[in-house]
Formats: C-alpha cells, structure tokens, sequence
C-alpha cells in the first residue's frame, strides 16, 4: 500500500501537474484526520509533492497555502468526529483494536489542555489523534478554530519548505563545490541547534548561561569557517540580488528605527505601569548585551539582531510559567513576527553570513540576560491579558505603521 501511494501517485502528480495543488491539500487533511492519518505516509507524500511544486509545478505561497487550508481542515474534521461521536469512537474496530492510543492522546490533552492543538500538530504519533481528543471532550469551538489555524500557519512552512527547496534546488545553477558547503554549514547548524536544545532541555540555573556561550562560540566558529563556506555565501548572495521582491518596497519602513520605537517604548511603558520591575530589567539587559555581542569581530546587523532580541525577550517574559516544552511552543504564538525579520533581511538587503550572526547575537544577548537577571530570583510570569498581548504588540506596532506611512 505504502509503494502504490508513494510510487505510483507521485508518477502520475510528476505528468499531470496541475492538479498538484489540490493533491497537496489532501495530502495534509488526510495527513492531519483521525484514523486516516495514522495508516498514510502523510510526511513522505507531502515532502515529495512539495518537491514536485518547487521543481516548477506550483509557486511557494501557492503550495503554502494549499498545504495550510488541508491541514486546517483535516483537524476540523476531526474534531467534528470528535463531538459528534464522543466516547463512542472507541468501539471503532481500528481504536478497539489499539486503545492505547486514544489513551495516549487522551492523557496528552488533559495534560497540556489547549495547548496540546499546537504541540500535538508537530508530534507524529498523537497528531491525528489530538483534534479528535479535542472534540470528545467539547472544547468550545471558537477556541480550537482559532489554535488550529495559528498552529497551522507554523506547521505548513515547517512541513513544506524543505520539500519545496530540495525540488527548486534540481533546477538550481550552482558550483561543483555549493552542495558540499551546503552540507557542512547545514550540518554544523543542526549539531549546534542539538546541543542548544539539551543545555536548555535541562533546565538548571547554569542552563542558560551555557547556552548563551554556546551560541558566542559558534558566532566566532562562523566567522572562522566563512573561507570555507565562500562559494555557499557568494552563490546565495547572487540569488537575493537577482531576485525581484516586488513585495518589499510597500513593507520597508518595517526594517527602519521606527519600528524599534514603536515596538520598544510601549513595551517598556506597560512594564513601568504593571511595576514590573525584574521584566523591565530583563528587557533592557538583553537589549544593550545585543549591543555589546555586535561588538565583535563577524556580528551581524545590530538593527536585524535587536528586532530578534526583541521578540526572543518578550516571548521569554510571557511564558516563565509553562513546563519546558510548553515555553518552547510559545514561540510558535510568535511565528507571524518572523515576518518582520525576513522583510529586514532582504531589505537591507543583507547575506546569510550576517543574517545567522544576528540571529546568534541576538539569542546569545537574550539567553546571558536571563541568566543574570534569575540569578537573583526566578522570574514570575506575567499574567493575563499581557502574557498575550506583549508578545503580539510588535506585530500590531508594524501594522500600525503601515497604515500610517500608507
């Protein structure tokens, strides 16, 4: 059955291409449904259709979005399975013949509530499982909509991207050395993104001073490996200037001071009003640390890295409270505001060199501020409505200015 699926369909999706779209959104809602997403292949399929779309069948934001509307779908029906069967939907012959793992998902959802949409959306076994968990139990429906959705808009570029690049890269004109560049600086990331996410996983008080210094070595590691790397960074570099991002003139003024501004004086000012005290501190620590860090040799761009640090900091100041891989979840709340550093990165316009040292002086001055400021007392979290609101101010801060430069 697995070959039929993964062989035959993809021969016929690779001849008749334009029903590719439509086969990515499907792939996605049966990929996210009850039952059916625990039998079908749904990674593989969907990694080898969005090759097939970025080797010229589809364009990104089309096969983004295809991708998107299944996987919303797919969760809504079940969880519209979910309410309308509720605990009958374990005389399933398929869920009586495996209780375990209803159960599973089951123990999941009263564990981590809510959030579970969103983290059970990124975990293979339990992701079909959790919006039919969610319906059994009568979530209000306005609620898991608007989880599904957010979590969808993090999950699509996740699941997608990777295929999309690796079938752009087939039709990619690169050096005879670009690929093995590739592979040691990818490599290289992924070790280092290991060994960030165990020192953290810990969760002692040295964790994130630890961390911190590992993210300073690999900035100057970077830096000492750029002979090596050339070819990657000039071949990508040629690529970003031939691009046409007719998108971006309209959205520059988001890569400008104004936005530090507009995002930094209304955080700080609600702190000062909540006396907030040791979050206001944590804040500006951060942000004149990020300032420092650029101080050395192979920093990248101090306004890209203090937008990043920005966003890392608040984020940190609203979720102090969760378990770890909760906190970890809540960047995903922020996964919109990464729109604001990719438009600063290609309007600057800057190279991959600078753009991983800003996200690496960014996180290093974000991580040593943290360490500093617990070093006196843990940080107590913010409470509601601000642990949401704060992290989404950014986001609306930007609105707000394009509306008023427009």
């Amino acid at each position: 059955m697995e070959n039929l699926l993964t062989g035959e369909l993809l021969s016929w999706l690779a001849s008749h291409t334009r029903w590719l779209g439509l086969a990515i959104f499907l792939i996605a809602m049966v990929e996210s449904l009850a039952v059916a997403g625990l039998l079908v292949p749904g990674v593989l399929l969907l990694f080898a259709a969005a090759a097939l779309a970025g080797g010229g069948g589809l364009s990104l934001l089309a096969t983004l979005g295809w991708a998107f509307a299944g996987a919303v779908c797919g969760d809504m029906l079940s969880f519209a399975l979910g309410r309308w069967f509720h605990q009958d939907i374990r005389q399933l012959r398929l869920f009586a013949r495996h209780p375990h793992w209803l159960d599973r998902g089951e123990s999941f959802f009263r564990r981590y509530g809510t959030y579970s949409i969103v983290l059970g959306r990124f975990i293979g076994p339990i992701r079909p499982i959790i919006p039919l968990i969610a319906g059994m139990f009568d979530m209000p429906v306005w609620r898991f909509v608007l989880v599904n959705v957010l979590s969808a808009l993090a999950w699509a570029p996740v699941y997608v991207l990777p295929g999309f690049v690796t079938g752009s890269a087939t039709r990619w004109p690169v050096p005879d050395s670009f690929w093995n560049e590739a592979l040691l600086l990818v490599g290289g990331l992924a070790g280092f993104a290991f060994i960030l996410l165990l020192l953290l996983r810990a969760q002692k008080r040295w964790s994130s001073l630890a961390a911190a210094l590992l993210c300073l070595v690999t900035l100057l590691g970077l830096t000492s490996a750029a002979p090596w790397l050339g070819v990657l960074y000039a071949t990508l570099d040629g690529w970003l200037s031939q691009a046409q991002w007719s998108l971006i003139p309209p959205l520059a003024p988001l890569a400008g001071d104004a936005f530090l501004l507009q995002s930094y004086l209304p955080i700080v000012i609600t702190l000062l009003l909540l006396r907030r005290g040791w979050h206001l501190l944590l804040l500006l620590t951060s942000s004149l640390l990020c300032l420092a860090v650029g101080l050395l040799p192979g920093a990248g761009s101090s306004h890209l890295a203090l937008v990043l640090n920005m966003l890392m900091t608040v984020v940190v100041l609203s979720n102090r409270q969760q378990s770890f891989w909760l906190r970890l979840s809540w960047g995903l709340y922020a996964a919109p505001l990464c729109a604001v550093p990719i438009i600063t990165w290609l309007t600057l316009p800057l190279s991959l060199p600078v753009v991983l040292a800003s996200i690496l002086q960014a996180a290093s001055a974000a991580l040593l501020a943290l360490w500093l400021v617990e070093r006196a007392a843990p940080l107590q979290p913010l409470l509601r409505p601000w642990s949401i609101l704060l992290p989404g101010w950014p986001l609306l801060a930007g609105v707000l200015l394009l509306i008023g430069v427009s």
